[in-house]
């Protein structure tokens, strides 16, 4: 008998016990947006944005229970892979908490991997520390969507969409975005044909993005990501867009401003939660 292709797994980090909580404002805090890590099931994973409360977990927390394989800090062996959406702090400020391990492949676009070599210098401090490997994903100029792969997960596809997003203000963009300053990810497993899209926050979410979500069998969103007004039409923000697309999961990241868990739920829409596991 053939054996059974490996599973897509996601699971979502919020930065453990330790992590703060949000703000009283109800704006997300340090970890309010999440990491997400994704794999194949083989024990190999890479990590979707790295937040700070995240990079201290991965590496205090000890080996996360159930999730063999998924990378720590101190990890000697393998190479921890991370894909960058965008530059905001929030998604970035955890690269200099992973400086103590193995060599660091970096997936990101060249407006992300300028802001992070320049105005935000991260990568130059970082790569006293260990090795940081850039692979280019290449949305830039005229070019609003790209896929490519992520060494050592062959099983999967990823597919990088140019978003409109006003840049950090740190940013040498942010009075003139460009393209790359923030991407969506859509993510294909090519065994199973199980797809996933992540919108992880800052960019607005249009109507190219939503025929992309459509196809999606599981939805990672950042409540706070605003909606374009061509697609308001759908019902009030996310909750009315949401319930209306096919995906079985629809995940939003944190709460938010979209009202409690169970009224979510009654929407078929689930709130992310520390070491939450989905898999496809």
């Amino acid at each position: 008998m053939q054996a059974a292709w490996p599973a897509m797994k996601i699971v979502i980090l919020h930065g453990g016990p330790m992590a703060p909580p949000a703000s009283p404002a109800g704006k997300p805090g340090p970890t309010g947006r999440g990491v997400t890590a994704l794999g194949a099931g083989d024990g190999r994973w890479v990590l979707i944005n790295m937040s700070a409360a995240v990079a201290q977990q991965l590496a205090f927390g000890g080996a996360l229970e159930g999730h063999a394989g998924l990378p720590n800090t101190h990890a000697q062996a393998d190479v921890r892979a991370v894909l960058l959406t965008d530059a905001q702090i929030e998604h970035v400020g955890g690269l200099i908490g992973l400086r103590g391990g193995a060599q660091i492949d970096l997936y990101a676009t060249p407006a992300v991997f300028e802001e992070l070599s320049t105005h935000l210098p991260v990568l130059p401090v970082l790569r006293h520390y260990c090795r940081v490997h850039w692979h280019v994903v290449p949305v830039a100029g005229d070019r609003q969507v790209a896929s490519f792969q992520v060494e050592g997960l062959p099983q999967l596809e990823f597919t990088a969409l140019a978003t409109r997003a006003t840049p950090p203000p740190h940013s040498s963009h942010h009075a003139n975005p460009v393209t790359g300053d923030s991407i969506a990810l859509a993510v294909r497993d090519l065994a199973t044909g199980q797809r996933v899209f992540c919108a992880p926050g800052g960019a607005c979410i249009g109507a190219v993005e939503l025929e992309w979500m459509r196809q999606a069998d599981c939805l990672l969103i950042d409540p706070h990501t605003p909606l374009a007004s061509e697609l308001h039409a759908h019902g009030p923000g996310w909750v009315g867009l949401l319930s209306r697309l096919p995906a079985r999961h629809k995940v939003l990241m944190s709460a938010g401003p979209h009202g409690p868990p169970q009224l979510l739920a009654a929407q078929g829409i689930a709130v992310a939660f520390d070491r939450m596991a989905i898999e496809l």
